[in-house]
Order: structure tokens, then sequence, then C-alpha cells
């Protein structure tokens, strides 16, 4: 299969198109990596405001992505490092704020 595809690219005559992510002469792998762990955080705080009210969940959405999206151009590690052990500092607590709202009810 890979001789195939090199086949292909070589009878174009043009090399095969580069992802997005790595048109950015900055990223790193550790960038790349972070990022990764980045997205998935989103996603868990996402997931934890499923059963809630839609107004409430609205706003904890919200907030969140303010949050990724004030910090999407940083380049720091040790500041994406720190802020991403905040966020799940407070994705944990919102947890268990969700589990402790749906135990009361």
């Amino acid at each position: 299969m890979r001789a195939t595809t090199l086949r292909l690219a070589r009878a174009a005559g043009s090399p095969p198109p580069v992802p997005r992510f790595f048109k950015d002469p900055e990223m790193s792998l550790q960038h790349f990596m972070l990022r990764g762990q980045a997205i998935s955080l989103y996603r868990q705080i996402l997931r934890c405001t499923k059963g809630l009210d839609k107004r409430e969940a609205r706003e904890i959405r919200d907030f969140a992505r303010g949050d990724f999206e004030r910090y999407r151009n940083e380049r720091d590690l040790y500041k994406i490092q720190s802020l991403l052990s905040s966020g799940k500092q407070q994705m944990h607590s919102l947890q268990a704020s969700v589990q402790l709202a749906h135990a009361n009810k």
C-alpha cells in the first residue's frame, strides 16, 4: 500500500498536501501533544454539562470556550502546562458539583 501511494505521488508530480498543523513552524512535538490534551480537556468539560439545565450548561460552555479562546495562541510550554493543570482541577470540581446536584434531585 505504501509503495502504491508513493508511486501515485510521483506520478502526479507534486507531493501530497501538508496537514494544517504542520505548517506552523513554531509547533514542536511537545506543543502538538499539549494541543491534544487541551482538546481532550475541552471535550470532557462539555461532557460534564450534560444533564444540566440548558441555561446553566450554556453558561459553563461559554465560560470554558472563552478561556480556551483567550489562551489559544499561547506558546510558552510551562504556561500551557499550568493552564491545563488548573483546567483539570476546575473540571474535577465541576464534575463533583454536577454529581452532587444530580444526587439531590
